[in-house]
């Protein structure tokens, strides 16, 4: 579908309010509406979300948007009709059944031009099978980085997509992210047969934000300095931890010292509340979140202030997506890094307890054969029991067997995973999947040095993020201009980022309120 620029820009400013297009913006669009694979890499805060919420207005069919998080599909859908854009949805695991089935007949019915979904739910049958009867026009896979950082491992199923997208007629693919390493470039364009020159790439520096690291030699006197800084800084801002054990007692301490406007986010929750820390949030009714990276991707607040890490990020990419929350409205940030030496020991840990250990692999291996003659229907829950693994080490199981040849016409329905068990392949595969998941591994290790290595050099920490995603110094000017300042090497004033008495009303304010929060979420019609 072609269209002129004068046509692109009315619907701009017509459905979104903005007179004309961020950098980058239009060539993305052009390219996804004549028809073209695209991968859009653009900084945190850069507008990524136009370019497919446009083209979801201007396309005949539906767009989809694969999203990794409910917590980012709620987010966009909510910002979308609050400009008055009704026609987009979200398909996840916080519906009920009856609320799927509701969304799945108002698909069926043309009501929507723009659906968020997760992977998992658009692995399943029934739900391609109302896509292709629906038309899809464009397939959007947002934080794209996923499909490197997650997709061997964590989600599967965002390696499955191609087979869907070809399944649903192989409509457009519109991949877009903040940060991609060259190699996870060539990961994403090669998944989706993406053209080079249809690689949009802009500098993910933000001149807006300040880079700080604070060395501490133990955990009470990391405790101490965030206290302080929580007390000082001048808010909203997000403190990361690495575990939900380091999240509840840090807002636990933080309530204890009058900070009551703080509330926990993480995986533990249930979905209605981490929904209403979220809106309480992004209202302006919490001052501080304490999360674990469940947290904030693609939250568009556009006044955070300040991010802080307690523990070191798993890798660069991670801390650079975590710090993009900052300062999206322009003003200047604040982002400290905490770091301890034992800090890496928390990702050792969390790195092993995310694989399955060569015993589980063999027994899994044992388990698929012994039962494949009675049962095609397998679920994630009866291999967690029968092989004694977590969910997220079962589908991992699962899609290593299938890519070792163990399994074939792996199709997910709502039952579980069903299956064809290939007989005699057990001694080829288990070796192969030994060898993926080892690899899968050390690439995660290697992250891990590469952020440890970041962290010891001992020089200017923009021009050395930069520099890991690949921008010469040409293309960043030497080093990235920064509109305050830069970061603890090349000259910082924390007194800056402090709150001045001005702000101090905001702290008198009520602290987090249940009810409140459902109101927002729900208000009377």
């Amino acid at each position: 579908m072609q269209a002129t620029e004068h046509e692109l820009c009315g619907v701009l400013e017509r459905h979104f309010g903005y007179r004309s297009f961020r950098e980058g913006q239009l060539p993305i669009i052009s390219r996804v509406l004549s028809g073209q694979n695209v991968l859009g890499i653009l900084s945190t805060g850069g507008g990524k979300s136009i370019t497919y919420q446009l083209p979801a207005l201007v396309l005949p069919g539906l767009t989809l948007v694969v999203s990794p998080l409910i917590s980012l599909m709620i987010d966009q859908v909510q910002q979308l009709r609050r400009k008055g854009f009704r026609h987009a949805t979200y398909l996840n695991s916080a519906l009920t059944l009856p609320e799927i089935r509701q969304v799945l007949d108002e698909i069926d019915a043309g009501r929507y031009k723009l659906l968020y979904i997760s992977p998992e739910k658009l692995q399943q049958p029934q739900i391609i099978r109302l896509l292709k009867r629906r038309g899809v026009s464009l397939v959007a896979v947002d934080e794209a980085h996923c499909i490197s950082q997650w997709g061997h491992d964590f989600r599967t199923d965002y390696l499955r997509l191609p087979e869907i997208i070809a399944e649903l007629g192989s409509p457009p693919l519109l991949a877009v992210t903040a940060t991609a390493t060259q190699a996870v470039q060539e990961e994403i364009s090669h998944l989706f047969h993406i053209r080079t020159k249809n690689i949009i790439i802009l500098s993910i520096n933000r001149p807006n934000i300040a880079y700080d690291l604070i060395e501490v030699e133990s955990d009470k006197e990391k405790r101490e300095h965030l206290m302080d800084q929580l007390q000082s800084l001048r808010g909203p801002g997000i403190v990361y931890c690495s575990t939900r054990q380091s999240v509840d007692s840090l807002v636990e301490a933080c309530h204890a010292a009058g900070l009551t406007r703080t509330h926990t986010y993480h995986g533990g929750m249930n979905a209605m509340e981490r929904m209403l820390v979220q809106e309480q949030f992004m209202q302006g009714q919490l001052d501080v979140i304490i999360a674990t990276n469940a947290f904030g991707m693609g939250i568009d607040k556009g006044d955070i202030r300040y991010v802080l890490h307690y523990h070191v990020p798993a890798s660069i990419e991670a801390y650079t997506q975590e710090i993009g929350r900052i300062g999206r409205d322009g003003q200047p940030g604040y982002a400290c890094l905490y770091v301890q030496p034992d800090d890496q020991l928390i990702h050792h840990r969390l790195i092993q307890n995310e694989f399955p250990t060569d015993e589980e692999l063999r027994y899994f291996v044992e388990v698929l054969s012994g039962i494949h003659k009675g049962i095609d229907i397998l679920t994630h829950q009866q291999i967690q029991a029968w092989v004694g693994v977590g969910e997220t080490v079962a589908r991992m199981l699962f899609f290593y067997a299938e890519r070792a040849g163990l399994l074939q016409d792996v199709v997910m329905n709502r039952d579980g995973y069903q299956f064809r068990y290939i007989d005699g392949q057990e001694k080829a595969a288990l070796p192969l999947m030994r060898t993926h998941l080892e690899r899968t591994k050390q690439t995660k290790y290697a992250k891990l040095q590469d952020m440890q290595a970041w962290l010891t050099k001992k020089d200017c920490l923009r021009k050395t993020l930069t520099a890991y995603f690949g921008e010469a110094e040409g293309e960043s000017e030497a080093k990235p201009k920064a509109d305050l300042y830069c970061c603890c090497y090349c000259g910082l004033d924390q007194s800056v980022y402090m709150a001045q008495e001005s702000d101090d009303e905001s702290r008198d304010l009520p602290s987090w309120d249940l009810e409140a929060a459902l109101r927002m979420l729900f208000p009377k019609r």
